[in-house]
């Protein structure tokens, strides 16, 4: 068994708090691509929110691959706190994506 911290109980904790902090990153990302405004007539003034955006995905990827890495350890907890992190990091992106549509 491959453990990334030392001990299971560490490696649990770990995990959770780093998808806990991607669900809040994510719900901040929902909240940046539903209200910003473009700046400029360009798709330059969509890059800071599109950068969040992937950054979401890049973090929902992340707790994917550590759950993965130690999943004879995780319980039904864990896989609770890593579902709900795609559908949010899908909703960024389309509301995003979307948002950009009706501004330009």
């Amino acid at each position: 068994m491959r453990i990334m911290w030392n001990d299971p109980a560490t490696s649990r904790l770990m995990y959770r708090l780093n998808a806990v902090w991607a669900t809040a990153y994510a719900v901040l990302s929902i909240y940046c691509s539903a209200t910003y405004t473009l700046y400029l007539p360009h798709r330059v003034g969509h890059y800071l929110p599109a950068l969040i955006a992937l950054g979401c995905w890049l973090w929902v990827l992340h707790c994917a691959l550590l759950y993965r890495t130690d999943g004879p350890i995780r319980t039904r907890l864990d896989l609770g706190l890593l579902l709900p992190l795609f559908p949010m990091a899908l909703a960024s992106s389309l509301i995003c994506y979307l948002r950009y549509l009706e501004q330009r």
